[in-house]
């Protein structure tokens, strides 16, 4: 058991850097994104062979998804259905899975990525409405938010390259929140901007420095992992509340389970740590 205790607003969290078992670490290899579904799983995103690994929430490896043409995955979600979207950046493209890794369909073209301000140029990450919208960064080649219904059908696309208010420079993930809001942790420049669903500005998060990823619990707290390397926590008012520092150089992504557990995919060296709540 860890002798280490972080403190994340009034919150307390028992730290596990070792929490993934021992037999599985071998498979450990540059880790880019975790998330969790709504049975426990904890499903962890990484750019090598097996692309995919998922655990139950004490660190047991029940399954490893292989692809070798998948090779740059850099954010996940899994939607109300189950189905397992991967964001693979220098593909240009979305690959959908079911729960047991099999491929479903496709969005965007590897060969033929978009010019500046159509989908997809080096995309990061994608976010769901509660009515099955879906809202992609994209990314490091473009500057926007693209918006398109549950069919795939392209709504909207808003952003672009710059420092103002609704401009964007490497909207690095995107998120929405419960009251679905549009949050994106717009990286170079050192927030997250809140969006609504059209793309109207409506405020930010600041004082983060390098924004990573951004995810919600259920009780409403949001979460940002950056490059000081720091996890910081926001109320449901978006009032900034605490922070802590992640194990690696940074923590690239973040999740929050079922139980309120936090997960952070650490960067060099690579891992998964979990912060349990105490």
């Amino acid at each position: 058991m860890s002798d280490m205790i972080f403190r994340l607003g009034e919150k307390k969290y028992r730290v596990e850097s070792d929490w993934a078992e021992d037999s599985s670490r071998q498979y450990i290899n540059n880790v880019s994104a975790v998330s969790s579904d709504e049975e426990g799983y904890i499903y962890v995103l990484q750019r090598s062979d097996p692309f995919m690994l998922v655990f139950n929430s004490n660190g047991e490896l029940v399954d490893q998804w292989s692809d070798v043409e998948i090779k740059d995955g850099h954010y996940l979600e899994i939607n109300r259905e189950g189905e397992v979207y991967v964001v693979e950046r220098d593909h240009h493209r979305i690959i959908v899975f079911n729960r047991q890794g099999e491929v479903l369909r496709m969005v965007g073209n590897q060969h033929n990525p978009g010019n500046t301000g159509e989908p997809f140029n080096h995309p990061t990450d994608i976010a769901f409405s509660r009515r099955g919208d879906f809202f992609v960064s994209d990314g490091y080649g473009n500057a926007h938010i693209h918006h398109f219904n549950r069919d795939g059908e392209w709504i909207n696309t808003w952003g672009g390259l710059g420092t103002g208010e609704g401009s964007l420079s490497t909207p690095h993930a995107v998120m929405l929140d419960r009251n679905e809001r549009v949050l994106v942790a717009d990286r170079e420049n050192n927030r997250v901007q809140i969006f609504d669903q059209s793309g109207s500005y409506l405020k930010e998060l600041s004082n983060v420095f390098h924004p990573m990823d951004i995810c919600q619990d259920r009780e409403g707290f949001i979460y940002v992992t950056d490059q000081v390397p720091s996890l910081h926590v926001f109320n449901s008012d978006d009032a900034f509340i605490g922070r802590c520092r992640t194990l690696g150089t940074f923590g690239h992504g973040v999740a929050v389970d079922v139980h309120g557990d936090i997960y952070i995919a650490e960067m060099l060296p690579d891992g998964i740590t979990k912060l349990i709540g105490i």
